[in-house]
C-alpha cells in the first residue's frame, strides 16, 4: 500500500498553487523577467482552445512580446528594454521553424551568456531525437511538451527528452470533462519528466466561439478563466500529491494578466520612460502628445499606422520638432519623436501650456495614458 504523501499544496503570492518548487522558467516568469519570443504562428496542431490572436494564428510571423520582429537585433533590444533574464519560446509550434528557433537560441546565449535562461513549448507531433539534440546543443535549458489528451500516439516522444540533461516538463490546459484522460497522462509521465504545469483554460477573443460551441463559459463576469477548470485543477493537484512525486504548478489566467504581464510592463516602463513621463502604479505612461491632424487617433487609427510610410512622416516630424523647439522655446529633451507611432512626445505641462499655439500649427495636442509596450496600446486619450 502506498504510504501517504505528506507534501503540501501551497498557494503562491502570484494567484496560483504549487506542489514543490516552481520550474526556473516559471520563477522568472512570475517576476516579469521573461520575454515571450513568438517564433512562428504556424503549427503542427489545430487545438480548439488555442488563444493566440488573429494576426498571429497560422501566420509565419515573429514577435518579441508585442514587437513584430524583423531581426535578431530587435529581439535583443526588447529583452534589454524589459530587463529580461530569459525567454519563453513559443508559437504556433517552434519546431515548424526549427532552424530559425535554433538560430535565435544560439544568438541569445552568445549575447547574454549561458546563464540567460531559455525554455520552449512544443506539441509532440514533430518531435524526434535528432531535433531535440539540435535544440539541446544550441543551448536550450528547459523544454515543455503539449501532449494531445485525445491522441496517445505521440506520447512516447516524451521519453526522447530524457536523453539530454535539461529540465523536461509537460504543460497542458485543464479542460473540464477531461479529468480521466488527464490522469492517464499523469500516470504515463510521472516517472519521465521533472515537472507538470496545469494552466487554467482561458477564453480569448480568438477561441471564444469555439469554446462556447463546446459548452465552455467564463467562471464569472470579470475572468477569462473557464468555469470548472479551477475545480478540476485542484482535484488534479491532490491526485499528484497522493500518487506521484511530480512538481506541479497550477497557473491561473489571473497570474498571466495581473502578475506576469503587469510586472514585465512595469520593468519596460522604467527603462523606456522619458523624464517628462509619469509612470502609474500599473506601469502605464501618462504623457503629453502632439499629433499631426491626419494621424490623430480616431476610427481605423491603428490600421492607418500600418499603411503609412513612417520614414516620410518622421522626416516631417523632425522639421516640426525643430520649429517648435525654436519658436515656442521648448528645450530639446522635452520634445521627442516617436518613430513607431509617428507623433511628438512631451510633458503634460507643455501641451497644456502651449495648447492654443500648438493648434495654430495645425497640430493636435492631447494627454495620453498608454502602455509602455512596443505597440503602445492606449488606455485613455484626452484631446485638448
Amino acid at each position: 500500500m502506498m504510504q501517504k504523501n505528506m507534501r503540501k499544496i501551497c498557494k503562491t503570492d502570484y494567484h496560483s498553487k504549487r506542489l514543490g518548487i516552481l520550474p526556473r522558467g516559471c520563477r522568472q516568469c512570475v517576476q516579469g523577467r521573461k520575454t515571450v519570443l513568438f517564433v512562428t504562428g504556424l503549427c503542427s496542431k489545430q487545438c480548439f482552445f488555442c488563444p493566440i490572436s488573429d494576426d498571429k494564428y497560422n501566420q509565419d510571423v515573429v514577435y518579441a512580446n508585442e514587437w513584430p520582429i524583423s531581426s535578431i537585433k530587435d529581439i535583443i533590444a526588447e529583452i534589454r528594454l524589459c530587463s529580461s533574464k530569459g525567454v519563453g519560446i513559443t508559437g504556433g509550434d517552434p519546431l515548424v521553424k526549427l532552424d530559425r528557433t535554433i538560430k535565435y537560441i544560439k544568438a541569445l546565449k552568445k549575447e547574454f551568456g549561458k546563464q540567460f535562461h531559455t525554455h520552449l513549448y512544443t506539441p509532440l507531433i514533430l518531435v524526434t531525437e535528432n531535433k531535440l539534440k539540435k535544440l539541446f546543443d544550441a543551448g536550450l535549458d528547459e523544454i515543455r511538451f503539449h501532449p494531445d489528451l485525445d491522441d496517445k500516439t505521440n506520447w512516447h516522444g516524451l521519453t526522447l527528452a530524457e536523453k539530454f540533461s535539461w529540465d523536461v516538463g509537460v504543460e497542458i490546459p485543464v479542460i473540464p470533462g477531461k479529468k480521466k484522460t488527464t490522469i492517464e497522462l499523469i500516470e504515463f509521465i510521472k516517472d519521465k519528466i521533472d515537472f507538470l504545469n496545469l494552466n487554467e483554460l482561458e477564453i480569448s477573443d480568438t477561441n471564444a466561439s469555439r469554446l462556447l460551441e463546446k459548452g465552455f463559459v467564463p467562471k464569472n463576469r470579470t475572468s477569462y478563466g473557464v468555469k470548472g477548470s479551477e475545480k478540476m485543477a485542484n482535484e488534479l493537484l491532490k491526485y499528484c500529491r497522493e500518487k506521484t512525486r511530480l512538481r506541479v504548478h497550477y497557473c491561473t489566467t489571473r497570474l498571466k494578466d495581473k502578475v506576469q504581464l503587469a510586472k514585465r510592463i512595469k520593468l519596460r516602463a522604467e527603462n523606456t520612460a522619458y523624464e517628462f513621463d509619469k509612470i502609474t502604479g500599473d506601469g502605464t505612461l501618462i504623457r503629453g502628445v502632439i499629433y499631426t491632424k491626419d494621424l490623430a487617433p480616431g476610427f481605423g487609427y491603428h490600421n492607418k499606422l500600418n499603411k503609412i510610410n513612417k520614414n516620410i512622416i518622421n522626416k516631417k516630424l523632425k522639421k516640426l520638432k525643430t520649429q517648435l523647439n525654436e519658436e515656442l522655446s521648448i528645450s530639446e529633451e522635452l520634445l521627442q519623436i516617436d518613430e513607431v507611432k509617428p507623433r511628438l512626445l512631451t510633458s503634460i505641462e507643455i501641451v497644456m501650456q502651449y495648447c492654443d499655439k500648438i493648434k495654430n500649427y495645425n497640430l493636435v495636442p492631447a494627454i495620453v495614458e498608454e502602455y509602455p509596450t512596443y505597440d503602445g496600446m492606449e488606455v485613455e486619450i484626452e484631446f485638448l
